[in-house]
């Protein structure tokens, strides 16, 4: 009784408690949307693999070229071209996406997106921490949810002047590495028994000999430390990336603001524009970084260094070709989507893409330490890795959909995202 005389008493006043945002209902999803993150999480793995197969991670620190076979090299060139750089923009510009659509729903129910936001985000940040350290060094959740938190400040904007912000901060970022590139690649190098030289070689080779025994025959404990070290130097170079990051966020925010989602059988001679773009400039644009393979930085410091001129080619393609063709993947997957339906393992996927994402972190972890296979597979070995991970994702996860309404990790992210229990059983 006095919770219905005090909701009298509010009524009489004529005050209301605004509506409560909630995530999106399995029923309003765009499987579109969900086939797309799909694509994205499982493309990703293509570079992760890697990173986490081995230690050539450390070849470029210690001046060795790791020793590859000719099935190697065909793979590392086809990652190079056509993976490195594009799925990571995929998720990037997906991650806007989902902001906008979340900052809408906010706005319709009287609610602060930018505080809904704030909480998604800095919760992103600490599991990408957690994930670095004890699963996988290249984590991104990390620098993605750092990125998300400085979005919160274009939540206002019109997606016109998002696509503008967007556009600057590639160009200037293009720019600024180009440049960083071009005096790094033109200056003198300092002769290989030079003090500095010596002692950094001397040092990641004992940080890639404690790499490898860590993950061979060492402790979880071991292979934590090696992951802390590996983290420190990856997600410091990352973090350089932030601006470039933002502009792709902001890119796919335009476009969720834009309505394009909303209504994308509407919006096919747009997605027809941006797939013919995407794909008829993006995929000979990319063929350079084939030339270079799928580890950027290291393998580009390697292989470019006799080569200045393609050192700074290859710090623009990777800036702006990797993001267009991106762009050309997401516009065509959409249009095959629209014809011939969502595929239902792909749309499962997509929807635990977070869960996901996490666990193809654990199952490589268990084949390469659990199984003792670190450093043992090259980079054509590596793909077989990735097809089983591949395979068991596509299948679990639409059994679990049959069932659960989100992944697990998903679950929890958006019940601590929303301040309240989301129900999980499914129906």
């Amino acid at each position: 009784m006095v919770s219905a005389s005090a909701g009298m008493h509010d009524a009489a006043r004529g005050e209301e408690r605004p509506p409560v945002v909630t995530p999106t209902a399995p029923t309003e999803r765009e499987p579109v949307l969900d086939v797309l993150r799909g694509v994205a999480l499982l493309g990703i793995l293509l570079i992760n693999i890697e990173y986490m197969r081995g230690s050539d991670f450390f070849a470029a620190f210690v001046g060795e070229a790791p020793a590859t076979t000719t099935a190697d090299r065909i793979t590392e060139f086809g990652m190079g071209w056509l993976a490195a750089g594009k799925f990571l923009s995929m998720f990037a510009i997906l991650f806007g996406v989902g902001a906008a659509m979340i900052a809408e729903r906010a706005v319709r129910a009287g609610r602060s997106p930018r505080r809904l936001l704030a909480r998604r985000y800095g919760l992103l940040v600490g599991l990408g921490l957690a994930h670095m350290v004890l699963l996988f060094p290249g984590d991104i959740l990390f620098l993605y949810g750092l990125t998300g938190l400085v979005l919160l400040a274009f939540v206002p904007v019109h997606a016109k002047t998002a696509v503008r912000w967007a556009v600057g901060l590639i160009v200037v970022m293009t720019t600024l590495w180009a440049a960083g590139t071009a005096v790094m690649a033109f200056a003198p190098a300092p002769p290989v028994d030079h003090p500095s030289v010596v002692a950094q070689q001397e040092f990641f080779a004992d940080q890639q000999e404690q790499a490898v025994a860590a993950f061979t025959e060492g402790s979880y404990l071991e292979v934590i430390g090696a992951n802390a070290f590996q983290s420190l130097i990856m997600q410091t170079g990352q973090l350089f990336m932030l601006p470039w990051v933002l502009g792709l966020f902001l890119l796919g925010f335009a476009v969720g603001k834009a309505g394009v989602i909303a209504d994308l059988a509407a919006h096919r001679p747009l997605l027809q524009r941006v797939a013919a773009v995407g794909l008829g400039v993006g995929l000979p644009a990319n063929l350079v970084l084939g030339s270079v393979g799928p580890l950027w930085g290291g393998a580009t410091l390697q292989q470019g260094a006799d080569d200045p001129g393609l050192l700074v080619l290859v710090a623009i393609v990777q800036m702006v070709g990797a993001p267009l063709l991106a762009a050309g993947y997401l516009a065509g997957v959409a249009l095959i989507t629209l014809r011939l339906g969502a595929p239902r393992r792909l749309a499962g996927v997509g929807r635990r893409a977070l869960t996901a994402y996490l666990a193809q972190s654990v199952l490589a972890l268990v084949v390469f330490a659990g199984f003792g296979l670190y450093d043992a597979l090259g980079s054509a070995q590596g793909l077989l890795i990735v097809a089983g991970i591949w395979a068991l994702l596509l299948v679990l996860c639409p059994v679990w959909m049959r069932h659960f309404r989100y992944g697990p990790v998903e679950w929890l992210w958006r019940t601590a995202t929303y301040g309240r229990r989301q129900p999980m059983r499914a129906g």
